[in-house]
């Protein structure tokens, strides 16, 4: 695998101005992203990306086809026990959903919603934990299509 990385917005919470993610290469400059990024917005796990050399670096251009998934971030509260984390974090298991974690001085979860999953279901747990102070979140990415019947 090889390393993407994306610019982030500058003056963003983090305070990080670049974020690196691990991607397999495909053909013509494209990629296909294999982990959920801690900080850029708009990209998701298994999304195809293209990219541009810049001093020998693979950079972002942008996503070329989305892989239909979404990426959420938690930041657990100081306070919250594993098996706290746990009891929320359940639910989102059950619908298929994944995690990397991150020491940044605080822990974070960067969340991969598959696109089977329901989103929607996803969003409501994902606030339960809010709500209850288990930890706060935020939305990196939404991908999935919103379908009619």
């Amino acid at each position: 695998m090889d390393k993407v990385y994306i610019e982030l917005e500058p003056g963003s919470w983090h305070g990080h101005s670049i974020e690196s993610m691990w991607a397999t290469r495909l053909d013509n400059g494209l990629y296909k992203v294999k982990n959920s990024p801690f900080f850029a917005r708009g990209i998701s796990y298994e999304d195809i990306v293209e990219v541009t050399q810049r001093d020998g670096v693979n950079m972002f251009v942008r996503t070329v086809f989305p892989s239909g998934g979404s990426t959420y971030r938690i930041i657990v509260e100081k306070n919250t026990t594993k098996a706290q984390f746990e009891h929320f974090w359940t639910p989102l298991e059950a619908e298929g959903c994944t995690y990397e974690q991150g020491d940044f001085g605080y822990i974070m979860y960067s969340v991969n919603v598959p696109k089977e999953a329901d989103v929607h279901r996803v969003f409501a747990c994902l606030n339960e934990g809010e709500t209850q102070k288990a930890w706060d979140f935020e939305e990196g990415h939404c991908g999935h299509v919103t379908r009619t019947q």
